[in-house]
């Protein structure tokens, strides 16, 4: 919960690139005094990319942006900001020190756009940041769970306000800023994507919109209808063997241990599965978690598992459990000829009933 906040208000440690064209932000703020080191702070890098000093209450700023995005700025020996969406724009900014938030903006259309949504969105942003708070600090259960319940209805009015943003501004570089904002709160990726898929071409580049466009890519790998990442590892007698060696066959990538009671248990409905479907275009691949090998071994031998066996004994640090989001074992993963993801977690009766529906 707090790392929404987080991503919404703090910077990033990425690097910036250098575009073309230029911003120029020439601002007079009442109540500055003389000599005064103004920042202008890049929002992706947290880093200062331009500074002035004041006189008479004016200051310029200039600078280059590859693509729109939030920046702030600030003043030596203050805390307060100001923040701002720019882009590489001709930007007047007038205001008073002490009515910072109030200043006024002009020339920046994105600006406009941030202001429209902020104005919405930052007063149910306050009560879910202050909810959070207090959840994470309460230790009565029936307490806790009311306050979440009032935060998850909030959350619901954020993301409702975020929909309605982006569908009414696919062209508005302040869209993909936004999904990114917001994008911890989704609790599907699919509804994170459909909003994506409204932005228009343009506005799907730079740090945000690629942001979240990894986010989603990175959450459909290993799901059902994507390709099997490919991985490598020695089988029991030392040879290192490929997963895509098995393309071309139905395969049930079976991840399990020696030491995982449910697997053992589970291990008999795999062999009957794989003995009355093992002419039929199809195999296993058992992928283990062990650490010791003899244990390993003797596992196979004694549960009968007859089809090929690898592992890199490394227990949890293996390199699949990452690759393929593996919380616990068994688990198992099932492939069409092509290496793409049918099924998954089949246990029991299920995993029977998915090869008699695939398999002639």
């Amino acid at each position: 919960m707090k790392q929404f906040l987080f991503l919404l208000f703090m910077p990033f440690a990425l690097m910036a690139q250098v575009g073309t064209s230029e911003y120029e932000i020439k601002a007079t703020l009442k109540g500055l005094a003389n000599n005064t080191t103004v920042f202008l702070i890049n929002g992706v890098t947290g880093q200062t990319i331009a500074t002035g000093t004041a006189q008479n209450g004016q200051f310029k700023l200039t600078g280059k942006l590859v693509h729109p995005e939030l920046v702030q700025i600030g003043f030596a020996g203050r805390k307060d900001v100001l923040d701002m969406f720019i882009g590489n724009d001709a930007i007047v900014l007038d205001g008073e020190m002490s009515k910072l938030g109030d200043a006024v903006v002009m020339g920046s259309a994105v600006q406009k756009d941030y202001e429209r949504f902020r104005v919405k969105f930052n007063p149910t942003k306050d009560k879910l940041n202050s909810l959070a708070s207090v959840i994470n600090q309460s230790t009565q259960p029936k307490k806790r769970d009311s306050l979440i319940t009032v935060f998850n209805q909030y959350k619901a009015i954020v993301l409702a306000d975020a929909a309605s943003y982006v569908k009414s501004n696919p062209e508005s570089p302040v869209s993909p800023f936004v999904l990114f904002a917001v994008s911890p709160l989704y609790e599907s990726i699919d509804e994170l994507e459909a909003r994506y898929n409204e932005l228009q071409p343009k506005v799907q580049k730079g740090f945000y919109a690629e942001t979240v466009a990894k986010m989603i890519t990175d959450a459909k790998v290993g799901r059902i209808g994507s390709m099997a990442l490919d991985f490598t590892q020695n089988d029991v007698d030392g040879n290192p063997v490929k997963l895509s060696s098995f393309k071309g066959k139905y395969v049930l990538v079976d991840f399990w241990a020696s030491w995982c009671m449910p697997c053992r248990k589970e291990n008999p409905n795999v062999v009957a599965a794989y003995n009355k479907f093992k002419d039929k275009n199809f195999t296993i691949l058992g992928v283990s978690l062990d650490q010791e090998k003899q244990a390993w071994l003797d596992a196979i031998a004694k549960d009968k598992l007859t089809w090929k066996h690898i592992s890199d004994l490394k227990y949890w640090e293996s390199v699949v459990v990452p690759l393929y989001k593996i919380e616990g074992i068994p688990f198992n993963v099932l492939l069409d000829p092509t290496g793409k993801i049918i099924a998954m977690d089949l246990r029991g009766e299920a995993l029977q009933q998915k090869l008699e529906e695939i398999l002639p």
